[in-house]
This record gives structure tokens, sequence and C-alpha cells, in this order.
């Protein structure tokens, strides 16, 4: 089935045409969902934009949260929806347990004061914990059959991007 998926994506793909410009900053997190402070980096092709956020706090805890995320942004002022995946490595006894979740959210761009090559993004984000897995423990997939099931499962998280922009081709 993922196969299909790709072929139909690759058939229906049109070459962009607009500029590209690369970004790399901090994300800045309010909440417990991931650490508070993260480093992003990622693509901006105008309508499309397509970052990796990496977690440098791993060495204070050992926890570590690594996102892909993708914004189509649907506004010309930058409004966007933001789909993507997390994995979180959490250490316990018996070895690493692994999360993986699904990320679905909104984003905006917030003024800059100046004209500075740099950018403030606003998102909020829901991320649902699909599967546990590792650390000897069985494997725990959602479940739907009660709703204290998949309820503890959901974070909604808020955070500002800080990045440095440029320009290529």
């Amino acid at each position: 089935m993922k196969l299909y998926m790709v072929v139909a994506i690759l058939i229906l793909a049109r070459p962009v045409h607009a500029d590209v410009s690369g970004h790399a900053g901090l994300n800045l997190r309010p909440d417990n969902g991931a650490h508070q402070v993260r480093v992003t980096a990622g693509l901006d092709a105008g309508a499309f934009d397509l970052s990796l956020t990496l977690d440098p706090m791993v060495i204070t805890d050992g926890q570590l949260d690594t996102d892909v995320l993708a914004t189509v942004k649907v506004t010309d002022s930058g409004w966007g929806i933001i789909t993507g995946f997390r994995n979180t490595r959490i250490g316990i006894l018996g070895g690493n347990e692994f999360q993986e979740k699904l990320i679905v959210g909104v984003g905006a761009p917030l003024p800059l004061l100046g004209d500075l090559s740099a950018r403030l993004r606003w998102g909020l984000e829901a991320a649902t914990v699909i599967v546990k897995h590792g650390a000897d423990l069985p494997t725990d997939w959602i479940s739907f059959a009660q709703g204290r099931d998949f309820v503890d499962l959901i974070n909604f998280g808020m955070y500002v991007t800080f990045e440095c922009c440029s320009e290529t081709r």
C-alpha cells in the first residue's frame, strides 16, 4: 500500500519554480511535549517547508526527541498546516523505550523588527503516540477501545522558532 502512495505522489509531482531558502535556528517550547530548547533546520520552497528538529538536551536526561515536519502554506501571509512525525527515545530500566508520534497542527509567521535575514514562526500542534516499543516491554499500539486508551496519548504543544535564513536556488 505504501509503495502505491509513493508512486502516485511521484506521478502527480510537478517541478516547483519557487525560490528555495534554507533556514536553521532554535525551536523554543513552553510545554513538556518535548524538550524546551531544540535546534531546527530545513528548506522553504514558497508554499512548502520541510524541517528537521533535533534535541541537544538529550545530554541532560537521556530523552531524545526528533521531528520531521512539513508545512504546507495555505494563505499568502504564511499560515500553514503542519504534519509530521516525532520519534521520542526515553531511557528506562531494561533499555530504551521508543514512542512514535504523529503530529498535526497549524503555524504562522510572526513579525520581525527591522530588516533581518531571519524569521520567527509560531506553531500549535497535537502529537499523538501511535506506538510504543522497546526496553523489553510489549509493543503498545494506540487503541480506541475506551476513551482513556487514547486520550492520555495526545499531547498539545505550542512553540516558536527563531531561524536565520539564506537564499539558494
